[in-house]
């Protein structure tokens, strides 16, 4: 009866626990964004600051050399989008006319939703008609200069923050987990932890350097496509689909949606508009459902409905950056499962040869 009784308690506490940790990483987000960010590019570029440690050089230079190096090829990929990208933010406003003529033939479908919509609103203004007479009240907030500038304070000290923690990752990191296990009272605890601190390394790098390899091919690829068929600026839509391929489903959707628009503006035939957007859900399919499965799936296989349900969770909590790290920190959690298992797994294996 005690131990149902204790069963039974476990799972409010477990859903307290839960709730308050995420309200603790919703609330916090903007010291918990930076250090999770880091940590997960800390292990993308763990492998070249190991690589130069094998030529003898110190991992503090090292770390440095590399964080230099990707700084600059991040800077130098913006430099280079930067004015083709604002060239369609600038023309898409312009644009609304055209979009609107090549869709004329829906019009008229629209137009019976909105009248349709705007009797169902004077129905309910008529039922509702004491509180229409009710004041309006206008907040009016800050001056946008003292917004501007709040805004861009929080933004460099978010990147001052990410680069000062992804350089200690980077340089002492490895030391971390040494470190902690010293803590640990039990020799076994502390194989254990160190176990799992690398084997998540390990992975975790593989994983991050093999998907961000399958992304640059899948631009390279996008690229080309986009040029042979005319779109305008494929580069850019080469880089929008490497970028947001590291988003499942979410992220492939909105770059089909965004070269759909694009086609749409640019070429008057049907045919030619849906070719873009067609051929490039053909290499997501390709790239998501054979290439990716090929290469990680020998790694990691996991539930595309925990996939999903992990990608809306931390967009919920964190934005688009939560919805960036919602697979890599999934990824990290399947690792720490599979390790805890394993003792489990080897002690039911000796029972069993002994029986």
């Amino acid at each position: 009866m005690k131990a149902d009784h204790c069963n039974s308690l476990k799972i409010p506490l477990w859903g307290l626990f839960v709730i308050a940790l995420m309200s603790v990483l919703y609330l916090a987000k903007s010291v918990f964004i930076p250090i999770f960010l880091a940590t997960l590019i800390a292990f993308l570029l763990s492998p070249p600051v190991n690589a130069l440690t094998r030529y003898y050089v110190p991992r503090s230079l090292g770390s440095a050399i590399v964080i230099t190096l990707a700084s600059g090829l991040i800077t130098l990929s913006f430099y280079y989008l930067a004015e083709p990208v604002g060239l369609w933010v600038e023309r898409l406003p312009t644009e609304v006319q055209q979009i609107e003529r090549k869709l004329s033939p829906f019009k008229d479908s629209i137009e019976t939703v909105q009248e349709t919509t705007k009797k169902v609103e004077n129905i309910a203004s008529i039922d509702n008609g004491e509180q229409d007479k009710a004041p309006n009240v206008v907040v009016t907030g800050p001056n946008i200069f003292y917004t501007l500038l709040n805004s861009t304070q929080a933004f460099l000290i978010g990147v001052l923050s990410f680069l000062v923690l992804l350089y200690f990752m980077l340089a002492f990191g490895h030391s971390l987990t040494l470190k902690a296990s010293s803590f640990l009272q039990k020799k076994a605890d502390k194989t254990r932890m160190i176990r799992i601190a690398r084997d998540v390394q390990h992975k975790l790098s593989r994983y991050l350097l093999l998907i961000t390899l399958l992304n640059i091919i899948l631009g390279a690829v996008v690229t080309l496509v986009m040029w042979l068929v005319g779109m305008p600026t494929p580069v850019v839509w080469g880089a929008s689909a490497a970028v947001l391929n590291y988003i499942p489903y979410v992220g492939p959707a909105i770059n089909i949606a965004l070269i759909a628009l694009v086609s749409l503006l640019t070429f008057e035939h049907l045919a030619q508009i849906l070719l873009p957007p067609a051929l490039l859900l053909v290499l997501n399919l390709l790239e998501g459902q054979l290439i990716q499965p090929m290469f990680v799936g020998r790694m990691f296989t996991i539930n595309p409905v925990l996939v999903f349900l992990f990608v809306l969770i931390w967009g919920w909590l964190w934005g688009m950056a939560g919805i960036f790290m919602a697979v890599p920190l999934l990824v990290i959690i399947k690792i720490i499962l599979d390790q805890l298992a394993e003792p489990e797994k080897n002690n039911d294996s000796e029972a069993t040869a002994q029986s």
